[in-house]
């Protein structure tokens, strides 16, 4: 392969997923230059991924789509080394693979399923990539509004198997992610590392699986966005124009990240918890 900029994006089947997995390969399609890595779980999904962006016009031989699951180390890391081994710089990184658990359940290393796949998973793909970004490279986290309205303890990462509530340990996954957004944009001044606040989206992240989800599907789902109404937030921190780090994206703003976040006490512990593993 000659020598190329890589553009990845994990969570890429899903519905945002694959709207930045369209802005990516449409990016490709004009500059040659560039190599999306398209990233998800689901390996029953890569044909619709694939029909999906297809009508951007993009060669299969101009992207890649990587298998992995976020709530295991051995596969990011997997998925790290297999990115690192084309010897290709990288241009961007967004993380945007997310779930939510309706029940308490913990991965193979004990961390709370929540935090593994929102938080532990793409906090770890970052570090582990940053030597390969080039100088001015763009890792944007996808967060959520939720992150202003809960906190975390020092066992965050093992939930609480007792008041288990998904919303709860989703929005406290998404605080950990944005609290190690401000640590990352702080040790890598070459890097702008960011968040994007996507707003409430049309996915299936909203269903609960409740007696309630055909009230909600009625009442509420009608005033969601579609993910592809999200996606100025993407492109607007993904090209930052005003070279900002540690800032939230919104759809039609930007603004630093809320000073309870930057200075969360818990901030340090956090960059260990992400570091200290990492060979």
């Amino acid at each position: 392969m000659q020598e190329k900029e890589l553009l990845i994006v994990t969570g890429a089947s899903g519905g945002f997923g694959k709207a930045i997995s369209k802005y990516f390969a449409s990016l490709a399609a004009k500059e040659k230059s560039l190599y999306p890595i398209l990233c998800c779980r689901n390996k029953d999904k890569v044909k619709e991924l694939r029909d999906f962006i297809s009508p951007i016009g993009l060669s299969c031989d101009d992207y890649a789509i990587f298998l992995t699951d976020f709530s295991s180390s051995a596969l990011v890391d997997d998925l790290a080394y297999r990115i690192k081994s084309l010897n290709l710089p990288i241009r961007a990184l967004v993380n945007n693979a997310g779930s939510m658990f309706a029940s308490y359940q913990t991965n193979d290393e004990g961390i709370e399923m929540n935090m593994a796949v929102n938080f532990y998973g793409p906090a770890r793909l970052s570090e582990m990539l940053a030597d390969n970004m080039v100088q001015a490279a763009a890792i944007v986290n996808v967060v959520s509004l939720s992150r202003k309205y809960t906190d975390i303890e020092t066992d965050f990462l093992k939930g609480n198997d007792k008041s288990y509530s998904r919303i709860s340990a989703y929005s406290k996954s998404k605080l950990a992610l944005s609290i190690f957004t401000t640590d990352m944009a702080e040790r890598y001044p070459d890097i702008y590392v960011n968040g994007v606040d996507p707003g409430i989206m049309n996915t299936k992240m909203i269903k609960m699986d409740k007696w309630f989800d055909k009230l909600v599907d009625y009442l509420f789902r009608p005033f969601t966005l579609e993910p592809a109404q999200s996606l100025d937030a993407i492109q607007t921190a993904y090209q930052n124009n005003d070279k900002l780090k540690g800032y939230i994206f919104t759809r039609k703003k930007h603004y630093p990240m809320e000073d309870k976040i930057a200075k969360h006490p818990l901030k340090q512990l956090i960059q260990t918890t992400v570091c200290s593993s990492i060979k």
